[in-house]
């Protein structure tokens, strides 16, 4: 027992906290007060600081994007108020020569009332060629020996068949061709479903899957086929149609989403007059690719755009220099931006709270003392003035 208690004297001279007797302790409610103030101002401190232990801190950083042979996911849902379904066409095409005509994987198109709602007891239809063509079983459609169809000025020959027209247009450059005013397209049944529904508008929702590199997606009126490795766009639905290129953007995102994205297109509305002239409306987009890395490990590959946006008035041509529709032409950036997720570390934390505690007892004591002696000085200047 006695080497514990000579141990126990050794160790109370290392002793930093000192304390007083109970007895000889002052209570005051100054010292009240300012105790309050502390008690308060370290909770709020406190809680700050939990508070941003338990959120995420982003960082973000610039570096040059070498990533090669990457695809792309596209997410599209827009809105046509204006347009039914069965007129809408869409395509993809990119600097690799990949073409990719009427979409219809992943890619749907909903019949919509005036007001936007989706027409009840409907399938979702995806976006596939809406060209009939007559089966003929292998056998070819009877005609006279001395018939010469026509070519309808794009040759000076005779153009007998529907495909010969198609060849006709490709090597005189036309994109634009009008099937159904096409008399050997109609005897043969290959004519296109391009009446206006009215009433109707045409929900466009999904996604397009592309190379990662710059190209553009579009969607018109009337659909395209490709015929000997050339496209051509059949432009009969604008022929007896009123149409307005009237649309929402509610989204458009390249590629999957992650916290903190913002894409400038959503919920972009574009309302026109039915007596508004037709043209491209164009959006120019720039890609920046992203990568976000969360806390827990988790990478997510992404990009965010800028966009720029420009309306050319025209109809259609059979050059095809004008298509009225909506475009996106993309581009990719050489930069791309990381973007971390780190939290802080729970011994930062526990040394924060440390500092917060120390320093507002410490400061709290300092003004406590400085309010009762500086009321014990001026209460004794008062007592000595009372005795003079």
């Amino acid at each position: 027992m006695a080497l514990f208690d000579s141990l126990g004297k050794r160790v109370r001279n290392f002793d930093a906290f000192a304390k007083t007797m109970d007895d000889f302790k002052v209570r005051t409610k100054s010292g009240g007060v300012v105790s309050i103030v502390g008690y308060v101002i370290m909770s709020a401190l406190f809680l700050s600081e939990l508070k941003m232990y338990l959120s995420n801190r982003v960082e973000t950083k610039l570096v040059v994007d070498n990533s090669r042979g990457e695809g792309m996911s596209i997410y599209l849902d827009i809105h046509f108020p204006k347009i039914s379904c069965n007129l809408l066409g869409i395509d993809a095409l990119d600097m690799t020569g990949d073409v990719q005509l009427e979409i219809s994987h992943d890619l749907y198109k909903i019949r919509t009332d005036p007001s936007g709602e989706p027409i009840a007891n409907q399938k979702k239809d995806r976006l596939e060629p809406k060209t009939s063509i007559r089966e003929s079983k292998g056998k070819e459609l009877e005609q006279d020996e001395s018939y010469c169809g026509s070519c309808y000025g794009a040759s000076a020959g005779c153009c007998n068949s529907c495909d010969e027209v198609k060849e006709a247009f490709e090597a005189r450059g036309w994109m634009e061709i009008n099937l159904n005013e096409i008399e050997q397209c109609v005897r043969e049944g290959k004519m296109a479903d391009n009446k206006l529904v009215a009433g109707e508008g045409c929900l466009v929702k999904g996604k397009v899957d592309v190379a990662k590199v710059a190209g553009n997606l579009h969607i018109s009126p009337g659909h395209t086929f490709d015929f000997n490795g050339v496209q051509l766009h059949d432009n009969s639905a604008f022929e007896g149609n009123s149409l307005n290129l009237s649309h929402r953007i509610n989204r458009l995102s390249y590629g999957d989403s992650f916290p903190g994205q913002k894409n400038p297109l959503d919920e972009t509305d574009k309302t026109l007059k039915d007596d508004d002239p037709l043209g491209m409306h164009e959006y120019f987009v720039k890609i920046v690719p992203t990568t976000y890395k969360k806390a827990s490990g988790e990478a997510i590959s992404s990009n965010q755009y800028s966009v720029t946006e420009y309306f050319r008035q025209g109809e259609p041509t059979a050059s095809g220099t004008v298509l009225p529709g909506v475009y996106f032409f993309y581009e990719m950036s050489p930069i791309k931006v990381e973007v971390t997720e780190t939290r802080k570390p729970f011994l930062g934390f526990i040394v924060q709270l440390c500092a917060i505690i120390g320093g507002i007892f410490t400061v709290m004591g300092m003004i406590d003392a400085s309010v009762y002696h500086g009321g014990k000085v001026i209460r004794k200047k008062l007592q000595l003035g009372k005795a003079d």
